[in-house]
This record gives structure tokens, C-alpha cells and sequence, in this order.
């Protein structure tokens, strides 16, 4: 369920982000929390994503990382490490892993907007499902691409996805400090749940 994370003096097991019924069981090992997290909600439909140029496009993990479509793989893992700075980005394996946590999941990918990115995305979304709740994973956007709308097709497109696999709602979660974030979510429709989220690390060994 953790994550091995490597510093510079020392390795740490991270667990994902927890509710506090499940924080617990950690807290009594222990784990001590280094990140808070706000959690919002919304329905999936009916909605249906815009029809825009260029189209957003789909890949699964194992499609992702077949040596076919290398290119696309490192973009998104180089575009993760620049959204999301040391030590929060994710490594191939924990992206694979991130995917794997869910029945079925899809990572959506935002072309470049400009042509200031000289090849590189504009962004990208990793959204799972189980059952009828939906999960928005992850979600970059490359900071030359911003202002241009990049973050709002992906949330759409991931409702959308979310709606036709047969999910009733999608969460998403993120820091009570990311404002642009937060705004981002409300703007399409997400409500805040009263729950907040934890994140926890213990060293390793």
C-alpha cells in the first residue's frame, strides 16, 4: 500500500493520501503525517465533454508504457516532475502502481496549446474507477499551457470517462492552500467534502 520514496540521507515508506479511520492504523506504527488534504466532490452526469481541437487522448498503463508509445511516457513523467516537485512526483513504477489502484483508470492527455512547449504536453489527467465512484488521481498542466484552458478539458474529459463507465461520482483531492486548484474545482460544479484527507511517512528499516 506505501510507497518507497528515496532522499538524500534517507528512504521512507508514504502512504497514500487516507482518511482518518484508515490514518489511524498508521499513526499507531509510527507513521507521522506530512501532508493535509482538502477532498471535493461532484456528480458525473449527465456531462459529456466538449468537442475541441486538438482532441484529448486516452491511453490505459500498459498501453502507455509499451515501447511504442516511450515518447508519450517519458512527456508525462517529465511533466508530473515539474508539476509536482521533489518529493511529491511520481516514478515510473509509482505511476504504474498509481493506475493499478483502481478496477480501471485512463490517463488523459492534453497536447500542447502553444508552440512555446517545442513538443513537450500541455497536460495530462489520471483518473480511476471502482464500483461507482470515480477518482481524480492526478492532474498537470505544463506552466506554459496555463490560461489556456488545459485544466478544465481534462476535468471535463475525466467526467465524462468517469459517467460512461458507469460511475456516479468523481472525487478529487488537493492541498487547502492551492487556491488556483480549488477554484479550478468549484468553477465546475465540485463541492468540498467535510473529510480531510492524510498523508503519512515512517522510515524505512
Amino acid at each position: 500500500m506505501c510507497s518507497v520514496v528515496a532522499r538524500p540521507n534517507s528512504t521512507v515508506f508514504r502512504t497514500p493520501a487516507l482518511a482518518d479511520h484508515d490514518a489511524r492504523w498508521f499513526v499507531e506504527r509510527g507513521f507521522s503525517e506530512v501532508q493535509s488534504l482538502v477532498m471535493l466532490r461532484r456528480d458525473t452526469g449527465p456531462f459529456t465533454s466538449h468537442v475541441e481541437a486538438p482532441r484529448l487522448s486516452h491511453y490505459s498503463w500498459r498501453k502507455l508504457a509499451s515501447r511504442r508509445n516511450d515518447s508519450v511516457a517519458g512527456a508525462v513523467l517529465r511533466l508530473d516532475e515539474t508539476a509536482f516537485p521533489s518529493p511529491w512526483h511520481l516514478t515510473k513504477d509509482a505511476f504504474g502502481r498509481a493506475c493499478r489502484a483502481t478496477d480501471d483508470h485512463v490517463v488523459i492527455v492534453a497536447p500542447e496549446p502553444t508552440d512555446s512547449l517545442r513538443g513537450e504536453l500541455g497536460g495530462f489527467a489520471l483518473v480511476g474507477r471502482t464500483a461507482q465512484s470515480a477518482y481524480l488521481q492526478r492532474l498537470a498542466v505544463h506552466p506554459s499551457a496555463r490560461r489556456h484552458g488545459v485544466a478544465s478539458r481534462l476535468v471535463r474529459d475525466c467526467l465524462a470517462w468517469a459517467h460512461d463507465g458507469g460511475a456516479n461520482e468523481l472525487f478529487v483531492n488537493t492541498e487547502p492552500s492551492n487556491e488556483p486548484a480549488l477554484h479550478l474545482y468549484r468553477s465546475l460544479g465540485f463541492v468540498t467534502v467535510p473529510e480531510r484527507l492524510r498523508v503519512l511517512e515512517r522510515e524505512a528499516g
